[in-house]
């Protein structure tokens, strides 16, 4: 949305799929064109996509060539040949990398390859964008962005209870994609131990899993197996005024992820007032301040510091309005407007250009 209020005309290209709730709609101007959906998933994708690349560099060939402007987000196969290909017709580029730039245990040989790519050729007509916060970025000419969903119509209308204390049973969620690298299986193996830490006659605390993806039915039975069905629901994908409805309501976000750029389901949680238990990948740090500030860290792939953080979070005396406060002013300064404007002064700045900007 805040890209395409850049220009007069947005051709999507996107792969083909079925319609799901939730998500933001399309601002007007945007048009989708269908690629056919690469079939597997790692290798077998990968394979999928090379017998394909005549059908898939043709596709996006056809559009590259007679357009003003490429954008194209990163990681990802189909993005990578519509980067290689901006480069190749030599046009206007606006790259962003939204996975985490910093390496872990989820970086694969594909997303250091498009890293070099985007170093080496940043600048001039190439606008290489980093999701993220930091003061230097990696590479001259390459350029740190945030990432968020929240926008400033959303600001007005969620008015959470930043008043409120916790509730009993402590209510907890986890708001984003179901997939191995968001780090579920290790906040059911969390909760398994913290019940058995807290073993009593009543369920001393719940969680929603809001959210949908490849990982739903194994994280399902998984559930089933520790039989924490009484205290795990899934809500499947929520459309945002949902998601806030409901996000208002919990006492803390988790987010375990092994890997993140900058998450913007902590922004969300955090506009209800809600602090964030999570990881420090993707700037997580940075985003929760100190410890107890807007939230807390525990170590990626943890599972038992997740259970005793969370075992001593439901026996502190914390001030939880202030705690909701702070986490609501923070995530006020990080809206789809100011991402797009910021966006726009790079863009600006780097190609030597005025644009006229539409509402989003």
């Amino acid at each position: 949305c805040a890209i395409s209020a850049l220009f007069d005309e947005m051709d999507l290209i996107t792969v083909g799929a079925d319609s799901a709730a939730g998500g933001i709609p399309l601002p007007p101007g945007v048009r989708v064109l269908p690629l056919a959906e690469p079939k597997g998933a790692d290798a077998l994708r990968k394979l999928f996509v090379i017998i394909m690349l005549p059908y898939f560099v043709y596709r996006l060939s056809r559009k590259i060539s007679d357009t003003d402007v490429v954008h194209t987000p990163l990681p990802g196969d189909i993005p990578f040949i519509g980067l290689i290909l901006a480069l190749l017709f030599k046009k206007r580029l606006i790259a962003r990398y939204g996975g985490s730039w910093r390496d872990n245990s989820q970086t694969t040989l594909m997303n250091r390859v498009t890293k070099k790519v985007m170093r080496r050729f940043a600048g001039g007509r190439n606008v290489m964008l980093i999701t993220g916060l930091g003061e230097q970025p990696p590479a001259p000419h390459m350029h740190w962005i945030f990432s968020t969903a929240i926008s400033r119509n959303e600001i007005i209308r969620v008015k959470p209870d930043l008043d409120r204390g916790t509730q009993s049973p402590f209510q907890l969620a986890y708001l984003g994609r179901l997939s191995p690298e968001k780090g579920l299986v290790d906040l059911i193996f969390a909760l398994n131990s913290l019940r058995k830490r807290r073993q009593g006659p009543e369920n001393l605390f719940n969680l929603q899993i809001i959210g949908d993806g490849p990982q739903k039915g194994e994280l399902e039975a998984f559930v089933r197996e520790l039989r924490l069905t009484e205290v795990v629901t899934f809500r499947g994908q929520l459309d945002r005024q949902t998601v806030f409805s409901v996000m208002s309501e919990m006492d803390i976000c988790v987010l375990p992820s092994l890997t993140e750029s900058f998450c913007k389901a902590r922004l969300d949680a955090m506009l209800c007032g809600v602090p964030v238990l999570t990881t420090s990948e993707g700037f997580g740090s940075e985003i929760v301040g100190n410890y107890g500030e807007r939230g807390w860290l525990t170590p990626p792939g943890d599972p038992e510091s997740i259970a005793a953080l969370l075992d001593h979070l439901m026996a502190s005396d914390l001030d939880w309005p202030a705690l909701r406060w702070r986490c609501r002013l923070f995530s006020e300064q990080f809206t789809l407007e100011a991402w797009g404007e910021e966006i726009q002064r790079i863009c600006e700045l780097q190609w030597g250009v005025r644009f006229g900007r539409r509402k989003i």
